[in-house]
């Protein structure tokens, strides 16, 4: 399954597709010929039940997956929104600190976001707890504790960045949790239904109409499982995350902070 995430996206798909659908075909023509001579009119009926019956739990199933790992997906998605809403906190509350420690702070975010984006999480798989993000927000938070406290202003600021950084470095780990390539139980669940449901099936009259049907049937089935396989993994492959809440901070908010 790994090699999926090294495909481009429509290559992927139709990989799952096409394993899905010769398999489906092999298992049902080779079932037909091992019951077709013992096969009779209730054999037929039972068969039809539990083909209909399998077919529906299958998609039940893989329609609760896509949407378990959906939400999942929106969880890491809202974790990366809150970090960069963060990031601007800091940055803006540092803007009304003038001190070299707040100037080397700003900078050391600004360092932190480039970073982030121009590595495409490839850094945190290789180094999860030691890349060089981690190491920029290990920077962050030292200087966050020596930024001084000249009046009561200045104190509160202190407080402020360095609750909001501690926050950021804990959402940070959310991705490093997150980066590691992994199969779904269910997907080996489902390829184990698919096998039962071929073979329910070959109680039916086959020819190339039906065959097509199934065939139909299973691709549907295999674009689903490739998705959901896929959003299982957020930052790996070819349909990983992007950095647009980054992004945005640094097309919209650094320049702007910078030059105020």
């Amino acid at each position: 399954m790994d090699l999926l995430f090294q495909l481009p996206a429509w290559l992927g798909i139709c990989v799952v597709v096409a394993t899905i659908v010769v398999l489906g075909l092999l298992v049902v023509t080779f079932s037909k010929r091992i019951i077709s001579k013992k096969l009779n009119k209730r054999h037929e009926r039972v068969g039809r039940l539990l083909f209909r019956v399998t077919a529906g739990l299958i998609a039940l199933l893989i329609s609760l997956s896509y949407a378990n790992e959906r939400i999942e997906q929106n969880k890491l998605r809202d974790s990366m929104e809150l970090e960069a809403s963060l990031i601007v906190n800091v940055l803006i509350k540092l803007n009304l600190q003038i001190s070299d420690e707040a100037k080397q702070l700003r900078k050391t975010m600004v360092e932190y976001i480039e970073i982030t984006i121009n590595d495409n999480w490839e850094d945190v798989m290789a180094n999860p707890f030691f890349s060089e993000s981690s190491g920029v927000m290990v920077d962050a938070i030292e200087l966050a504790y020596q930024l001084p406290e000249n009046n009561p202003i200045d104190a509160k600021i202190k407080t402020d960045v360095i609750s909001e950084i501690n926050q950021v470095s804990r959402l940070m780990q959310v991705r490093v949790y997150s980066q590691r390539a992994i199969t779904p139980y269910l997907i080996y669940i489902l390829f184990f239904g698919m096998l039962f449901m071929w073979i329910f099936y070959s109680v039916y009259d086959l020819d190339f109409i039906s065959l097509g049907f199934l065939s139909l049937y299973n691709s549907f089935i295999a674009v689903l499982i490739y998705f959901v396989f896929m959003m299982s993994n957020p930052l790996v492959g070819e349909l990983k995350m992007n950095h647009d809440s980054f992004n945005i901070i640094k097309e919209k908010g650094f320049d702007r902070i910078e030059n105020e």
